[in-house]
């Protein structure tokens, strides 16, 4: 149906899978800190001190460690600047994409153009949740958090994609987005010892998502383990505490659920059907939720075709009353971000 009539020859890719990013980058951290790893969020690092060992100083106090591993994305050669002259530069590629409306099917595969020097083009995406992806484009930034979106660009994308696919519903577009990845004048992802004790590991651009878990073992078993005698924890736990997931149980198992807590019977995301029990429990877990977008990257709510316009008063009710923080201090993503500025009355 909406494959492009311009297509003659088409190579098939069966290996080709989607991810949802979010919940891969939180599940690992989630499991790190289950096994014993601290995470310190809102910490920026200010400079970092090599004597017999590095002094990291931040914002939030000091550091004390005997290895750095810069894995900081697009931050990578501030970061590595800070200890030696950084023998590569890391630029901002901001990418510029479309969300469309889980109910209407585009494509039942990612379809990609001919890649150029640019990366593998304007591409659309089937997503794990029902959606589909129009983008990304591809610019280079001054700025190393450049998430706005641009007419130039969403203009790009809807010029380009037509190449692909055909009759694309952008009347069901529900969103656009943008986002930065680090690229490096290497033309290569950067993974060494640049200094002793002092890991690179920069310039991932995709496919890095794919590739993260061969970087680590490589980071571990060819880098960490020649300096350090690594040994495994005997009490390790390799998996991750399940998680609930209402709209994809019977109405047996939601029912059993709902006996012990009748908060997973309030639906607050209508268009995600997503729970006051999900929310709450994604609140509470190891590097649990703390904002609005926080919850929606774990459990979607906001994620649909209203983008949050019901659920979102609703979510920040919640995230006041179980972090116990007045409403007012409720953030929507980042410091500075809150989201009610003032009060109307008491």
């Amino acid at each position: 149906l909406y494959i492009s009539d311009d297509f003659l020859n088409t190579v098939d890719l069966p290996t080709t899978s989607v991810t949802f990013p979010w919940e891969v980058t939180i599940d690992n951290i989630e499991n790190a800190m289950d096994n014993g790893i601290e995470l310190a969020l809102e910490t920026k690092v200010i400079s970092i001190v090599k004597n017999s060992n590095y002094t990291v100083n931040t914002n939030n106090g000091k550091f004390t460690t005997k290895m750095i591993i810069n894995a900081a994305g697009i931050h990578a050669e501030k970061i590595s600047s800070l200890v030696m002259k950084s023998n590569f530069k890391i630029t901002p590629r901001r990418g510029e994409y479309f969300v469309i409306d889980k109910d209407t099917k585009v494509v039942n595969n990612v379809i990609y153009p001919l890649p150029t020097e640019k990366g593998k083009g304007i591409i659309a995406t089937p997503q794990i949740h029902g959606n589909t992806l129009l983008g990304p484009t591809s610019e280079f930034v001054d700025e190393t958090d450049a998430f706005d979106t641009s007419r130039e660009g969403l203009d790009y994308v809807r010029k380009s994609i037509g190449g692909s696919i055909k009759n694309v519903p952008f009347h069901k577009i529900i969103r656009s987005f943008a986002g930065s990845r680090a690229s490096s004048n290497k033309g290569d992802f950067i993974i060494e010892e640049s200094i002793d004790n002092f890991i690179n590991v920069a310039g991932i651009e995709s496919p890095g998502l794919t590739a993260a878990p061969a970087i680590a073992d490589y980071v571990v078993n060819e880098l960490v383990a020649n300096k350090f005698k690594l040994t495994r924890k005997d009490d390790w736990n390799p998996l991750r505490r399940k998680v609930t997931r209402m709209n994809g149980l019977s109405n047996e198992d939601k029912n059993e659920i709902i006996k012990n807590d009748s908060k997973y019977a309030n639906v607050v995301c209508r268009c995600e059907n997503i729970t006051e029990g999900e929310i709450v429990e994604s609140i509470h877990r190891n590097c649990g939720s703390k904002t609005v977008t926080g919850v929606k990257m774990r459990v979607r709510p906001g994620s649909g075709r209203c983008q949050g316009g019901f659920c979102q008063p609703e979510v920040l009710k919640i995230l006041s009353r179980e972090l116990e923080i007045d409403p007012m201090k409720v953030l929507y993503k980042k410091k500075g971000s809150n989201i009610l500025v003032s009060r109307t009355k008491e």
